[in-house]
Formats: C-alpha cells, structure tokens, sequence
C-alpha cells in the first residue's frame, strides 16, 4: 500500500485571511480493495463538517495491488502563494526503487475547493471522476527506461544539459549526482520550458511522471509537467520526454463537470 506516498504540502510561511467555511474532515485515511472509479466511490458523508478556509480530497489508486487510498480533509492556513481557486492536480506515476524488482505504479488526484460550503463532498468526486481521464501504458512500453544502474557512474552516464526553465533548473554535479534527469513544462500558449541535468539531488529511485493542473474557476489547465529520473547513458533526452508523452493520457472535461447533476450521476 502506497500511505507514505500520499503527501499533502500546504506553504504556509505568510499566511492570509480567508472566510471560513464548512469542509468535510474525516478522521482516518479510507481504504478499498477495488481502483475507485465514479460509480464506486465509498460514502464519506457521515464524516464530521469542520470550519476551515479550504477543503481537500486526495486519492491514490494504488495499480500494483489494485487498491484505492482517500483522503477526506481541510486546511485552516494559506499562503501569500496560494491562490483563491478550485484546483484538481492529477499525476500517473511509475518508480522503480532499488533492490526492488517491480515498479511501484500509482494514479493520483488532489482536489483543493474554496469556493462553497462542503465542496469536497462525494458528489465533488464523483463529479470529478466522470469527466477526468488518466492513462498511461509506462509498465507495458516504458519500464526498461527506468532499469536500475549500480553503479552509477555519472562521468560515464553521458546525461544531457538542457535549460530554459523560467524557474531554477539545478545545475549538473557529476561528483554528487545518482541518475540523469530532465524536467518538461509544455504550457497552453505552446511554449515548452525544459531542465536536463545530473543534479545533486534526486529521489531515491528511477521514475516516470506525468502531471497537470485543471483549474475549475476559469475553466483552464496549467502546464502539462513531465519528469523523467534515470540512469541508463543519455537517457534523460527529448525523445524519451516524448515517448512519456506518448504513453499517457491526462484530460478533464469541464463541460460535463459543470452540466452533471446528482440525478444523472447518484
């Protein structure tokens, strides 16, 4: 079960005034033998009503066993960097950490809502879940892209250097670094930013990852983010950037959001 991969980071350095309002906030995580889908999800509505300034849902579905992790929540500090929005982030995912023979695989789903009372309800999420779409086939075409490497050398590792990130892209320390690494943003207006490197640090394993962010209040996605970690000679290039992009599929409907009722999906 993947618990200690569900992470939930709320800056909160400065935070702001924002009106209070009721969220749902359940006491435990709940845990299902079955991949949650919009016909499937388990009832959370007896769970206690909190004041707090936004409220949260998580889900991990967990495709190694098959298994689906929620999170029912709620935040009581913001930062000076958060934004007033209703936001969905989605994440399709595959590690291979060492000295493990099979590939952690996962799906991810954060829901963050201000905007009304209850908003992460189970409506909320069954909403969400008829109109998003996350796929990806990274364990049938991609996993010898993340093959473990021991040892790694990197001054033999022949990682690529790219940048034109508008944000910090960490420079390559071959007498430091542990795998190969590019980082992709591909943005709405058709821009594309990216960061090749050998960076001091990395996670602890070999990954694959593809994210975006779906704002509900203007009806817009941000950046389509792809990260690629991995230790096989130039393995961090644009052509396994697009390979990632191939084999995965993240889309949300907001049209069918917006026009489902509960009776059409209750």
């Amino acid at each position: 079960m993947l618990y200690a991969m569900i992470l939930i980071v709320f800056l909160s350095t400065s935070s702001i005034s924002v009106s209070s309002l009721q969220c749902y906030s359940c006491k435990h995580f709940f845990v299902v033998n079955y991949l949650v889908t919009s016909d499937t999800v388990p009832s959370f509505s007896d769970c206690p009503l909190i004041n707090a300034t936004r409220c949260a849902i998580i889900v991990t579905w967990d495709l190694n066993n098959n298994d689906t992790v929620l999170l029912i929540n709620n935040e009581n500090v913001l930062s000076t960097k958060d934004t007033l929005e209703d936001s969905i982030a989605v994440m399709a995912y595959m590690e291979r950490v060492p000295d493990q023979e099979i590939p952690i695989v996962a799906h991810y789903l954060q829901f963050v809502c201000m905007s009304s009372e209850k908003c992460n309800s189970e409506l909320s999420l069954k909403k969400i879940l008829h109109s998003l779409i996350i796929k990806d086939r990274f364990v049938q075409e991609l996993t010898s892209l993340i093959q473990t490497v021991s040892p790694f050398v990197p001054q033999s590792a022949a990682c690529r250097e790219l940048n034109n990130f508008t944000i910090e892209c960490p420079p390559t320390d071959l007498d430091a670094c542990e795998r190969c690494q590019i980082l992709v943003d591909k943005w709405p207006s058709a821009s594309v930013e990216l960061c090749a490197t050998c960076p001091r640090t990395t996670p602890n394993g070999n990954l694959i990852a593809r994210s975006t962010i779906f704002v509900l209040n203007n009806r817009t996605q941000l950046d389509d983010h792809v990260q690629l970690d991995c230790q096989l000679k130039g393995c961090n290039s644009v052509d396994n950037i697009n390979r990632i992009y191939k084999t995965s599929k993240i889309t949300f409907d907001f049209g069918k959001f917006f026009n489902l009722s509960s009776n059409k999906i209750v």
